[in-house]
């Protein structure tokens, strides 16, 4: 149920989108209409003060079901979940996990496909999503794969590079499109909330995306900002760098690893492999650890498709190891099996989260951060004062570290 009030020329003003409200509680936000904005979670969080922003504001945005608003809005991206607000919400509101809801909105909204509200709103849709994917995986596996030789372990043989590699390149040059579409997506939501008229030149975003984007990509060092539970910071980026070790042991050096050699645990690529295992294991048990008993404000709820993505990366990295073990003590059979299941799960993995689902915010976070500043470049080359008096953040360098 869609409720407006219209101004004088006629054009809505103001909404109550019940429909848009019900689907947030639906995402994690059942306290939305707890919050009285009083603004305690502003006032508590040390990244208010980085970006000179409100997140009562983006609070009341979605208590009032002003959608429009909110994809403009880079507020929701900017919470890194430390938890602090929900800590001292006088209401008891949990505005971090209001916020995260509002994420998961807004990464339905930013994807055309449709794929993204299919994983967030249906649970069958996220089982029939693995299953389909997986089975196909297997099937063509089965009609593709190369000789089962027995008498030793031989990878290559059983899965050729020439098939894998190709293979494995299209897939993820397709999923960058979906993401980087997605992305594009973003950026008009947030710059139609720029300052009319302004164009930034090429050198400026150049400038920016370099200074922005690499520094919270690998780093996330915003988080470290969470005075209490710097340990969700560790958590974090032991996740994120055990996920980029395996993806460039299968994205680029896929060649060097798939061979008909044995899998020795002192060659330099296995103990990148082996590293990889290690971050995934220890991040991905933390997390599984923590959303069971709710050690932290921010795994105080978990939608599914929050599960889907810790339990599909740690069978994904379990597989991968067990891979290298039956390679190690020559185990052919065992081998090929397990390595099959391994690619059963890192395809729906990848393609299912990459562009559509959780792992997405890792890109959606720091571009967030990037458009922030651009859309403040806006107002600060506004050709007159006046324009300038209506920056809506402070400069984002410095503050960060």
């Amino acid at each position: 149920m869609m409720i407006s009030v219209k101004g004088e020329d006629g054009k809505p003003i103001l909404g109550f989108n019940q429909e848009f409200i019900d689907e947030l509680i639906e995402l994690g936000g059942e306290d939305l209409l707890i919050c009285y904005q009083c603004g305690s979670c502003t006032a508590i969080c040390p990244l208010s003060e980085v970006f000179n922003i409100s997140f009562r504001k983006t609070i009341k945005y979605a208590q009032l079901g002003l959608e429009e608003k909110l994809l403009k809005d880079t507020t929701p991206w900017l919470c890194y979940a430390c938890g602090e607000c929900s800590d001292t919400c006088p209401r008891n509101a949990k505005p971090t996990n209001i916020l995260a809801a509002i994420r998961r909105y807004l990464t339905i909204k930013y994807d055309w496909t449709g794929l993204s509200r299919a994983l967030y709103f249906s649970k069958k849709a996220e089982v029939a999503g693995i299953s389909i994917l997986a089975a196909l995986t297997g099937l063509i596996i089965y009609l593709f794969h190369g000789p089962m030789v027995l008498e030793r372990v031989e990878l290559e043989t059983f899965a050729p590079i020439h098939i894998v590699e190709p293979a494995g390149i299209i897939t993820l040059l397709v999923l960058a499109g979906f993401l980087l579409s997605n992305i594009y997506r973003m950026y008009k939501f947030i710059m139609s909330d720029a300052y009319p008229g302004v164009k930034i030149p090429l050198s400026m975003y150049i400038k920016e995306f370099i200074k922005i984007i690499p520094t919270h990509f690998l780093t996330q060092r915003l988080m470290n900002k969470c005075r209490e539970r710097k340990s969700y910071w560790y958590t974090h980026l032991l996740i994120f760098y055990g996920y980029a070790l395996a993806f460039i042991l299968f994205a680029v050096v896929l060649r060097y690893t798939q061979t008909n050699l044995p899998f020795l645990f002192v060659d330099p690529v296995s103990i990148f492999g082996i590293l990889s295992f290690i971050f995934l294991l220890i991040g991905s048990s933390l997390a599984i650890y923590g959303r069971i008993r709710k050690t932290q404000p921010i795994w105080s709820f978990s939608h599914s498709t929050d599960w889907m993505f810790i339990t599909l990366l740690l069978l994904v990295s379990l597989t991968g190891l067990l891979t290298g073990i039956f390679r190690t003590i020559n185990w052919p059979l065992p081998t090929y099996i397990i390595y099959s299941i391994h690619l059963m799960l890192v395809v729906p993995f990848l393609a299912l989260e990459v562009p559509f689902a959780k792992w997405s915010h890792l890109a959606y976070r720091p571009f967030a951060i990037y458009f922030h500043r651009l859309r403040e470049l806006t107002y600060e080359l506004a050709p007159v004062k006046e324009a300038r008096r209506e920056l809506i953040a402070q400069p984002i360098t410095g503050g960060g570290g």
